[in-house]
């Protein structure tokens, strides 16, 4: 049976917090594949209508990982409320699926 993969979104404003979050769940094997974009994030905090530059974070995973992997991200993270959601992947690529599996 094939295990069910995932993809784990959250966002943060401090490269620190990106290069440790990154290495950690590499090096715990909760993660096959981390990448990391610069955007900009629009949102609504406190009653205010607010814009920063952020890095997106997209970890690519087991779904059975993802406790560990919400874990490992709230003990990082500079933010007190993060981004963290959880996408389950229905279909993809059957040998790169394979390899996040096969990876961690």
């Amino acid at each position: 049976m094939v295990q069910r993969c995932c993809v784990i979104l959250t966002t943060t404003d401090d490269q620190q917090v990106v290069d440790k979050l990154t290495i950690s769940l590499l090096e715990a094997n909760l993660a096959a594949c981390i990448q990391v974009d610069n955007i900009v994030s629009y949102f609504k905090w406190e009653g205010k209508i607010s814009s920063v530059p952020e890095f997106r974070i997209v970890v690519k995973a087991k779904s059975d990982n993802y406790n560990a992997i919400e874990k490992m991200i709230i003990d990082i993270h500079n933010y007190d409320l993060p981004q963290i959601i959880k996408l389950d992947i229905q279909d993809g690529l059957p040998a790169y699926l394979n390899w996040v599996t096969q990876s961690i």
